[in-house]
């Protein structure tokens, strides 16, 4: 396990390389996808009826969707980043009385995904999460996720070679005052703070908060031809109250 500034938590073989294989297998034998997005990934989403029928055919992913949906797991995530409340010394969010639904979920409409009817005076946590395949020409700039999100994670589930390109890149705001942390912000303004290369089982687990700034590399599948990983969030059933304190001077690392 390793943290790096607590921006992130890195878990390694946090899925086995034997059960990778076998959820990619129940992936490529499904091949029912909900939408196609991103100039190349493949989703199967929670929400969606091809979800249910995926987990109801597929032993391996439908184990380990239980596995991590439940408060439990949550607040032990949650305790590994030291605390979404206290994350990185520069964002709190008053969390302190959460329920958890195992059956609420982003509810998917064509390709956009909406919120589901909830009580908004109640604090409700669940897990929203994909399957999802990328072909060659995927890529993701630098952005933050949708308001509702508390901790994100990404799963990879299989290893890309370096020619392959499809890293995770995780970024800083160069100058903070002023800034007003758009959800899309021009790159100009960031630092690269880490970059992770695919690596089947490595789970990568972060903050959702206003400068939890994330990219994807172009995925060339020079080698490998297809990216599998799984991507979702810990979310609220309406906008997370982020507060932010204290400062910090962003430092660049080179890579």
């Amino acid at each position: 396990m390793e943290r790096n500034q607590k921006q992130f938590l890195e878990i390694k073989n946090f899925i086995n390389s034997t059960t990778c294989e076998k959820i990619k297998k129940e992936i490529n034998k499904f091949n029912r996808f909900d939408d196609l997005v991103m100039s190349g990934r493949k989703r199967i989403n929670k929400g969606s009826t091809n979800f249910t029928k995926f987990l109801k055919k597929s032993k391996n992913a439908g184990n380990f969707f239980n596995k991590i949906n439940n408060l439990k797991f949550y607040k032990n995530i949650n305790s590994m980043l030291g605390d979404v409340g206290n994350f990185n010394n520069t964002w709190s969010t008053n969390l302190k009385k959460i329920h958890y639904s195992r059956k609420i979920f982003g509810a998917q409409s064509g390709n956009k995904i909406t919120s589901s009817n909830t009580n908004i005076k109640k604090n409700i946590l669940y897990l929203d999460m994909d399957f999802s395949v990328s072909d060659r020409g995927y890529n993701r700039g630098p952005h933050r996720d949708r308001e509702s999100r508390v901790i994100n994670f990404l799963i990879y589930l299989n290893t890309l070679k370096k020619e392959d390109g499809g890293k995770l890149f995780f970024y800083k705001v160069k100058k903070r005052k002023n800034f007003r942390f758009p959800r899309f912000p021009n790159i100009k303004n960031l630092l690269v703070s880490k970059s992770i290369p695919a690596k089947k089982g490595v789970a990568i687990f972060f903050p959702s908060n206003p400068e939890s700034y994330h990219a994807v590399s172009k995925f060339k599948g020079k080698k490998v031809k297809k990216r599998y990983f799984i991507y979702g969030s810990f979310s609220l059933n309406k906008a997370v109250n982020w507060k932010k304190y204290k400062s910090y001077n962003a430092r660049a690392k080179k890579f």
